[in-house]
């Protein structure tokens, strides 16, 4: 009997305990941030300016492989494979923060910064390709969108009043970086 107790009341504590469980309310989905064009502007250049200096990087080690094969050298690739497989890491990262969820971008620069992370996507393919060839092949491979890149992020410089000049933009993005930097720094 005294078992039976036990057990009767063990079993009216787990059926309080579930039912309790069972009736919590689920947690509501946040709403998006609803940017403002100041605000989406940072958020911008916070995802492609990374890409952009992965870009300058692998520009860098590219004109390495051509200067060693104009020396008839028989260059490594390793530094330039590095710099475009980080190309198509920043991309993929931009591309997830130019499309989370948890942003809506203002309705004028929706549409150019959806055509900004389009063309990231197909860097990142193209970057992931390239990253594997050798230095002769590298040199000679033709860029696929290059032209529709470039428009399609001037648009969206356009759209959320940045410089037109991707470097300019760039270079205020990370002049208000160190800004903030050294303002936390300083509290």
């Amino acid at each position: 009997m005294r078992h039976t107790r036990r057990f009767s009341a063990s079993l009216g504590i787990a059926l309080v305990v579930l039912a309790t469980v069972g009736c919590s309310a689920p947690e509501p989905t946040p709403k998006p941030e609803s940017l403002t064009v100041s605000r989406a502007g940072a958020v911008y250049l916070d995802a492609v300016c990374p890409v952009n200096d992965a870009w300058d990087t692998a520009d860098v080690e590219l004109d390495q492989l051509r200067l060693a094969v104009s020396r008839d050298l028989s260059p490594s690739t390793k530094k330039f494979s590095a710099a475009m497989t980080d190309v198509a890491e920043q991309s993929a990262i931009a591309k997830k923060k130019l499309t989370s969820p948890k942003r809506t971008w203002p309705a004028v620069a929706d549409a150019p910064v959806a055509e900004v992370a389009d063309t990231l996507e197909t860097d990142r393919v193209q970057a992931q390709r390239v990253a594997k060839l050798t230095a002769a092949k590298a040199i000679a491979y033709d860029w696929a969108g290059a032209e529709e890149i470039g428009t399609a992020a001037a648009a969206a410089r356009a759209a959320l009043q940045l410089p037109a000049d991707a470097d300019s933009a760039c270079a205020q993005w990370e002049n208000t970086l160190d800004n903030k930097r050294t303002t936390d720094a300083d509290e």
